[in-house]
């Protein structure tokens, strides 16, 4: 990567290429510009430089007004990393419904591809943050529930060890746990995980065995301990009420407690046959209902670091009365995303999906996120094109 100076980036513009504020993290991405908030938040920082894995050119605006406008008209369409996110997930689901039937009807797994999926799977998560992780709107239809599952979780744990800086090598493990922590289901009769009705304690306890069998089959694959035990403790509560072995905070695994906080974030966000999907910003706030109980406070940090207060998908009402959804994020300004715009103060709809981002000092702010009901209503008013 090239360095490029903070202090020569031209203001209110927008570059050719991503702007990295480290190897691994995005800066800015070329939907969006530089505006002088965030290069002055940069300088304030110490952060002198940031990188580009090319020379980027620079198309600079005469004014506010009009880098706002030109932010706006970038919204829309779909864009190549859009196209190349949903393609990606939906490839991962095939790689991963055939490694689960590989296994069950070989008894043998394919050490190697998962190795070299998994890095490609942190990559892209590098790379495609900002659409892999808007998880509320990825539904594999074709696959299993436990499928599409293990995928939403191996992304978001990729991004939250991200977050924490994890080197490369504690990310390999934690998301190759996180792609395989529910292997085990396959030897429990599916029925059981696909019922609203109440279950007997027999079928419970069948319940509760599948982490005990991924545990198993990866130890016997000679897969790291590490990898193994988080499968064995991703169902585990802090306050000692999870499953299979009744484990306090103190004495489940790092790697566990994420994945816990991460599968139960994907399994909020998810549609099942008994009932449907929350949008991110719910699904945050339940979560939230649990720390301390089934959830660590510290790992609930990073859940919200990582997706901020309102993950991307969440639709959102302004103060004016605009209505919106969010489209990017940026862990060092929470509560100020980027929102595509679909309905104005009057209830007008955006044909052309415009972007806005937010910013502390806008006259305009953030009012709350919509609840589900609103948000099904809403979707009704949009014109189907």
């Amino acid at each position: 990567m090239i360095d490029i100076s903070v202090v020569n980036m031209p203001d209110q513009a927008f570059s050719s290429e991503c702007i990295y504020l480290d190897n691994d993290y995005i800066l800015l991405s070329p939907e969006t510009p530089m505006m002088p908030s965030l290069k002055h938040r940069l300088i304030e920082w110490n952060f002198k430089e940031v990188k580009s894995i090319n020379a980027p050119v620079f198309t600079e605006l005469a004014s506010f007004e009009e880098a706002e406008g030109a932010l706006l008209r970038k919204g829309s369409g779909e864009s190549q990393e859009e196209i190349e996110a949903n393609e990606f997930f939906k490839e991962l689901c095939e790689f991963v419904e055939e490694t689960f039937r590989n296994y069950k009807e070989k008894n043998e797994l394919r050490l190697r591809a998962i190795s070299e999926k998994v890095k490609l799977l942190i990559q892209m998560t590098k790379t495609h943050k900002i659409y892999l992780l808007n998880l509320a709107e990825y539904e594999a239809v074709d696959v299993d529930y436990s499928v599409s599952q293990s995928v939403k979780t191996a992304i978001l744990t990729a991004a939250m060890s991200d977050t924490l800086r994890f080197p490369a090598h504690k990310q390999m493990d934690l998301a190759t746990a996180a792609l395989l922590h529910r292997i085990g289901v396959i030897q429990i009769p599916q029925e059981l995980f696909y019922t609203n009705r109440a279950l007997t304690p027999e079928e419970k306890k069948n319940v509760t065995l599948f982490p005990v069998l991924g545990f198993r089959i990866l130890k016997s694959l000679e897969f790291p301990v590490s990898v193994a035990l988080a499968v064995l403790e991703h169902r585990e509560n802090i306050d000692g009420t999870g499953y299979p072995r009744g484990l306090t905070g103190d004495k489940t695994s790092l790697y566990g407690k994420l994945i816990s906080v991460a599968s139960a974030y994907c399994a909020a966000v998810s549609k099942r046959p008994f009932r449907d999907n929350m949008d991110g910003h719910s699904g945050m706030l339940e979560l939230i209902k649990d720390k301390g109980k089934k959830y660590d406070e510290k790992i609930l940090r990073v859940l919200l670091l990582t997706l901020t207060v309102y993950p991307i998908g969440t639709f959102v009402r302004l103060t004016d009365g605009s209505i919106g959804i969010v489209s990017q994020t940026n862990s060092a300004e929470p509560k100020f995303p980027v929102l595509k715009m679909i309905f104005d103060s009057n209830m007008n709809y955006y044909a052309e999906s415009p972007l806005l981002q937010t910013n502390e000092g806008d006259d305009v702010q953030i009012d709350r996120a919509l609840n589900r009901d609103e948000v099904e209503e809403l979707k009704l008013s949009i014109p189907i094109r």
